[in-house]
C-alpha cells in the first residue's frame, strides 16, 4: 500500500505557478472529496500554504507510479489547468521519502523562512480538514501525528525558530531596507489574518506609530488595530488609504487581484509623484503585476523575500544540524511502524491458517479417539497447541526482521517478493484490502494517532 506525495513549492515552483495550484480553505473539502472518489486512492491529506502546495495519499496499487499519475490528474481536473503547465515544477516521492520530506516541512526545514513556527499549525490545520472530510486514515492521521511530534521537537529543542522569524517579519525587513527610518513611515495592512498579525507585530517593535488596517470583516480590523494603536479602516475605502500610505502590506485571501493599474492610476495623480512601495504576501497574489510598471511604485512579492530570509539562515547552520537529527529519528519510528503494520496482517492470516489445521485435525483425531479420558485429551491439545506455535514461529520471526530490515532501507519490492513468497508457501490466497469506506470510518482504524510508544500531541486533535 504506497504512500505518495506529489507537491511543488517555493524552492522549485515560482509564485505564478504556485497560485494556480493554491487550495484555499473554502475549496479544501471539494478538493479532498473529489481525491479521495479516485478509484486508487485510500487517504489523502493536501497541505496548501503561500509557498508550497502537497498532496499526500495512501494508495491501492502496488506500483506508486499508479497514484501518482492519479494525483497530478486531479490537480489538472481540479484545478482547470493543463498538466503540462505544471506537471515540470512537481516533486514525486513515496514511501520513505515521503516522510521524510513531511518531518523536514512540519519541522521548518523546508521554508523560506527557515524554522518558521506557523508550518507546524497549517500541517496540523491540514490534517483537520481531512479529518473532518473524512479522507484520512490510519496512515496519514498516523504520519502527519508523527511530523507534528518532530516539529514540536525542533521547537522545543532547538533554536532554529527562535526569534519567531516569519514571512511576516521579512516583509518588515524588506520595508526597512527602503527607508532609512521606518518608524516614520505610514504603514497600510491590507488583510487581518495571521500573517498580518505577525507583520504588524514586527512593524510595532520596529518603532511604527502609523499604522491602518483594512479587512473584509471590518470587526476583525477593529480588533487587530486596537491591539497594535493603529487605526481600522472600512476596506471599500482601502483606495483612499493607498493615497497616504508610504508602505502597503497585502496579505488576503482573496482568490483574484484586489489592486491593478487601472485602480491604482487616480490614486498616484493624489500622490504628486511620492513613492508607494507595495508588498505583497499573499498567495494567490493580491495585486496585479502591472501596477510594477507605474511611475514610483515598486512592488515585491512573497518570492522577493528570498535575499532577506538567506543572511538569517546562515546563522543557524548549527541548529539545522541539530533539527535535521531530530526529523530524521521520527522519520526513523515513522516507518519501522508502517512497515511492521504492512507485516502484521500476514503474520495473522498465517497463524490463523495453521490455528484452523489444528483445529481441523483435533476434531478429526476426537472422533477417533472417543474412549480417550478428558486428562489425557487435554494433554493431546497442549501438544497440538505447542507444535503449531514451533511451526509458526520461524515465519512470523522472518517476516517481522523483513520489515525491520525494510525499514533500515530494504526496498518494498524485496519486501513484497518475501509476503508474496510466504503467501504462496503457506497456500493463502491474496489478502483483499478492506474496502475504501470501512477503513476511514472504522473508528479503531480512523483514530490511530501513535505511530510508536510515545506521548501523542494531545493539540492535533
Amino acid at each position: 500500500m504506497p504512500l505518495v506525495l506529489v507537491g511543488l513549492s517555493h524552492h522549485n515552483a515560482s509564485i505564478e505557478v504556485r497560485e494556480k495550484l493554491n487550495t484555499a480553505d473554502y475549496v479544501l473539502p471539494h478538493a479532498l472529496a473529489s481525491l479521495s472518489s479516485a478509484l486508487d486512492i485510500r487517504e489523502a491529506v493536501i497541505l496548501s500554504t503561500c509557498n508550497r502546495m502537497e498532496v499526500y495519499c495512501v494508495t491501492d496499487s502496488s506500483d506508486p507510479s499508479y497514484g501518482i499519475k492519479t494525483v497530478v490528474s486531479h490537480l489538472s481536473n481540479f484545478h482547470k489547468i493543463a498538466e503540462d503547465q505544471f506537471s515540470s515544477h512537481l516533486y514525486k516521492k513515496s514511501d520513505e521519502a515521503a516522510v521524510q520530506h513531511l518531518l523536514r516541512v512540519a519541522s521548518g526545514l523546508d521554508s523560506l523562512v527557515l524554522g518558521e513556527a506557523q508550518i507546524l499549525g497549517q500541517v496540523r490545520s491540514a490534517l483537520r480538514a481531512a479529518q473532518s472530510a473524512n479522507s484520512a486514515g490510519s496512515i496519514l492521521n498516523a504520519l502527519f501525528q508523527q511530523a507534528i511530534t518532530s516539529g514540536k521537537r525542533v521547537q522545543t529543542e532547538t533554536g532554529l525558530g527562535r526569534g519567531s522569524f516569519s514571512i511576516g517579519h521579512a516583509a518588515v525587513d524588506l520595508a526597512r531596507s527602503i527607508f532609512s527610518d521606518i518608524s516614520h513611515a505610514t504603514v497600510l495592512i491590507v488583510g487581518a489574518g495571521k500573517m498580518s498579525e505577525l507583520t504588524l507585530r514586527h512593524l510595532q517593535e520596529c518603532g511604527v506609530h502609523s499604522v491602518v488596517v483594512a479587512n473584509r470583516t471590518h470587526d476583525r480590523a477593529l480588533i487587530m488595530a486596537e491591539k497594535f494603536g493603529g487605526r481600522a479602516a472600512r476596506f471599500d475605502d482601502f483606495l483612499e488609504e493607498l493615497a497616504h500610505a508610504d508602505i502597503v502590506i497585502t496579505s488576503t485571501s482573496s482568490p483574484h487581484t484586489i489592486l491593478d493599474r487601472k485602480m491604482l492610476l487616480p490614486v498616484l495623480k493624489r500622490r504628486r509623484g511620492r513613492s508607494l512601495f507595495i508588498i505583497d504576501i499573499a498567495v494567490p497574489r493580491d495585486v496585479n503585476i502591472d501596477v510594477d510598471r507605474l511611475d514610483n511604485v515598486y512592488l515585491k512579492n512573497i518570492d522577493d523575500l528570498q535575499d532577506v530570509v538567506a543572511g538569517d539562515a546562515n546563522e543557524r547552520s548549527q541548529e539545522v544540524e541539530i533539527s535535521e537529527i531530530i526529523a530524521g529519528e521520527e522519520s526513523d519510528k515513522f516507518i519501522r511502524w508502517l512497515r511492521a503494520r504492512e507485516a502484521a496482517p500476514l503474520i495473522a492470516e498465517i497463524r490463523s491458517h495453521i490455528e484452523n489445521i489444528r483445529q481441523e485435525e483435533l476434531s478429526l483425531l476426537r472422533t477417533q479417539l472417543q474412549d480417550i479420558n478428558e486428562r489425557d485429551w487435554q494433554r493431546i491439545e497442549t501438544m497440538a497447541r505447542s507444535l503449531t506455535n514451533k511451526i509458526a514461529r520461524e515465519p512470523t520471526l522472518s517476516l517481522k526482521h523483513a520489515a525491520e530490515r525494510a525499514a533500515d532501507g530494504e526496498t518494498a519490492l524485496q519486501n513484497h517478493s518475501l509476503y508474496s513468497a510466504a503467501r504462496e508457501i503457506f497456500g493463502l490466497h491474496s489478502r483483499k484490502s478492506l474496502d475504501k469506506e470501512d477503513s476511514i470510518n472504522d473508528p479503531d482504524v480512523d483514530r490511530v494517532t501513535e505511530p510508536y510508544n510515545g506521548t501523542p500531541d494531545e493539540e492535533t486533535f
